[in-house]
């Protein structure tokens, strides 16, 4: 159960009169696993976050590090959820040289990742990203991937056991403020887990509403376990704009 103060921000935030609503994927929507493969959503998350977009006024967001296109293959087309990925990092136009970058950083990757056993590595848009969950010396392996990205003169991302390195600018902060602003939202209500959420974190005003999910030193002005706990109170935020609307 979450608490009472997290349970009074949102109860104000859905009477908000335009609201955005943004959620991380990994570690929020859906359980950290093993296999980045394997990381499929908590259901009812996703179902009232999309049940969300479904009243006026109400913008949902899914966030991550993830490309647009696997995030798909895990939630699906849900037309009212905007999906935004690679950290909202993106390039200017169409660039051959950042092109050639991203190809030139994988392959690298790869070959650190062939140095360390359990080491695997996910290929995105605009670079990828290092996952040393199961290796037996995680620091040295994190520190080889770091040094292609000083290499490159590439963004360095680092997340939970695991390090992206990525080419373009912006991250999840700036790509949340954008939204804002496009969309003259007068409140946002972010979820995440993650170093780079801290971002959003970072750029919200109360009574704006953070919420951490899970351990660790956050920005952040609330707390919750898990993705059930994400579920309870996306499930409240639609509940209260039920009442708000009478939709």
């Amino acid at each position: 159960m979450i608490d009472a103060p997290l349970v009074a921000a949102l109860r104000g935030a859905a009477r908000a009169s335009r609201l955005l609503v943004a959620c991380d994927y990994d570690g929020t929507l859906a359980p950290i696993v093993g296999d980045p493969a394997a990381a499929f959503p908590y259901g009812p998350a996703v179902d009232a976050l999309a049940d969300l977009a479904r009243y006026a006024g109400v913008g949902s967001v899914i966030i991550s590090g993830r490309s647009v296109d696997t995030l798909l293959g895990f939630v699906g087309t849900h037309a009212d959820i905007e999906l935004i990925g690679d950290h909202g990092v993106r390039l200017s136009g169409n660039d051959p040289v950042a092109s050639r970058t991203v190809r030139e950083i994988t392959k690298e990757l790869k070959g650190i990742a062939d140095e360390f056993e359990g080491a695997t590595v996910e290929p995105k848009p605009l670079g990828a990203a290092f996952h040393y969950r199961h290796v037996a010396q995680p620091e040295q392996a994190a520190d080889a991937a770091r040094t292609v990205g000083a290499r490159f003169d590439a963004r360095v991302l680092e997340g939970k056991k695991v390090v992206e390195i990525m080419v373009g600018h912006g991250d999840k902060g700036s790509a949340i403020s954008h939204m804002r602003k496009r969309d003259d939202f007068e409140r946002v209500v972010f979820f995440g887990d993650d170093v780079t959420d801290e971002d959003v974190f970072a750029i919200l005003d109360l009574p704006d509403v953070g919420v951490k999910v899970g351990p660790g030193g956050t920005r952040a002005t609330h707390r919750v376990g898990d993705p059930k706990q994400v579920a309870e109170a996306l499930e409240i935020l639609g509940s209260e704009r039920r009442l708000r609307t009478g939709e």
